[in-house]
């Protein structure tokens, strides 16, 4: 898991990069998601379960749950991922410094809110976070050397943080007068940028299990959401919200519908989701805690 956080960003920031080769089109948000998915089919099995909807109506949003069955704790993230705009546009090359996410303030048709709006609304004790991909050549592009977050080909980032700075671009542009804020640039978002490893491979006793615990990943992202704080201004009551919304020691599978795997293969389908979900099962018991799950079918 720790070999896949590293080797990951490598391969979607190379892929992204080969889009030039295309006759038409680009890659989208969805076909990332679908390659982390993929990748992470490769450990499916006990330890870890895809469900897939009969069809994503959420674009490249993805659901992942860290479920420890002994300690009763469930932490759960839901992302929506974006990806870095092309290094050409129609008439010339874009500057390293300019490259942003565009889609970042997207509004659905007939939708009363902003995409970023949606996601930062999500119920607890759902975490919503960014998943930003990037192409490898804009990682290794000497701007993005000097002192600060690391850009990979797959950064993620907390919602709250990249919805302030969206909101700040909003307001800006209905100001009287108006002015022009770039705050959907990765150069500008790079400070709220951490790495994958914070949720697939964060530091402490895994217990001998393959996964993580929801306990080690919740203090992964307490210890990154401190950090990034310090230069966003948050308040105490932004502090506590991220602890009552996903401390995993105040959720519990049981009693909350949904929550608790089923008995059945490692890589299913779920009529009921609207999106993807990933769900990494440590801390397995000999009981009927533990759901029993088997080898996918291959039918």
């Amino acid at each position: 898991m720790c070999d896949l956080a590293k080797t990951l960003p490598l391969l979607i920031g190379r892929l992204l990069d080969r889009e030039t080769k295309l006759k038409r089109g680009r890659f989208r948000e969805e076909t990332m998601t679908d390659i982390f998915t993929g990748a992470l089919a490769a450990f499916a099995g006990p330890e870890l379960v895809i469900q897939y909807p009969d069809e994503a109506v959420t674009g490249g949003d993805l659901d992942l749950r860290f479920w420890h069955v002994a300690a009763g704790h469930e932490l759960q993230l839901r992302i929506q991922a974006k990806r870095l705009s092309a290094a050409r546009n129609a008439k010339k090359a874009v500057n390293i410094a300019h490259r942003s996410y565009h889609e970042l303030l997207h509004k659905p048709p007939r939708a009363a809110k902003f995409q970023f709006e949606t996601l930062l609304d999500a119920p607890a004790p759902w975490v919503p976070l960014y998943m930003f991909y990037n192409h490898q050549s804009a990682v290794d592009d000497r701007f993005f050397a000097s002192a600060g977050p690391a850009v990979s080909g797959v950064n993620l980032a907390f919602a709250a943080d990249i919805a302030k700075e969206l909101t700040a671009k909003l307001k800006a542009a209905k100001a009287t007068p108006k002015s022009v804020k770039h705050h959907k640039r990765l150069s500008y978002l790079r400070k709220n940028l951490f790495g994958l490893e914070a949720i697939l491979c964060p530091s402490g006793d895994w217990g001998g299990a393959g996964v993580p615990s929801p306990d080690l990943v919740f203090a992964s992202l307490l210890g990154r959401w401190e950090v990034s704080g310090k230069g966003n201004g948050r308040t105490k009551d932004e502090q506590d919200a991220m602890r009552i919304r996903s401390d995993p020691s105040r959720v519990s599978p049981e009693g909350a519908p949904g929550r608790r795997i089923s008995d059945g293969p490692s890589i299913r389908v779920d009529h009921t989701l609207k999106r993807p979900a990933v769900t990494f099962i440590s801390g397995r018991t000999g009981d009927n805690r533990t759901p029993v799950i088997t080898e996918p079918s291959k039918g």
